[in-house]
């Protein structure tokens, strides 16, 4: 059965990170704002390639938010130091926490699909879609 090549790995990267299809760099794969679809419409490459597979994604969203957040607390002290109030030091944590998990995991999840590909490269009939476009019965009308 006849594949797709994986691509390159800066490739994958770099369509991991614009929240693109890592395999044909199709572009507005998400459903609603943040909610990525479960294959491409494209070549048809399925993103969830096993079950627990974007569990690598939750863990990036979550060290890039804790990162965050720790940075805007060590901000805030120094900038309301020597009158911390726990209640001032807090709006912007707060809201970091509740923005920036919605608004990156869906990069998150094409980034983690980029760096599964370039550890585990595509299995024969993966990620068909146009390449196999020929073989498929025409229907006659």
């Amino acid at each position: 059965m006849q594949t797709r090549p994986t691509p390159s790995n800066g490739r994958l990267f770099w369509r991991g990170l614009s929240r693109a299809c890592a395999v044909c760099g199709q572009r507005r794969l998400t459903r609603r704002v943040v909610a990525l679809s479960e294959t491409c419409p494209r070549c048809g490459f399925r993103f969830e390639r096993q079950p627990g597979h974007f569990l690598g994604a939750v863990i990036m969203s979550t060290i890039v938010t804790f990162g965050l957040i720790l940075i805007s607390v060590l901000a805030g002290v120094w900038v309301l130091w020597p009158d911390v109030d726990a209640v001032r030091l807090s709006i912007v944590p707060l809201c970091i926490a509740i923005v920036v998990p919605a608004v990156l995991h869906p990069t998150c999840k094409t980034l983690w699909v980029a760096i599964d590909l370039m550890m585990r490269p595509l299995d024969p009939g993966e990620a068909l879609g146009d390449l196999v476009a020929e073989e498929r019965p025409t229907q006659e009308r």
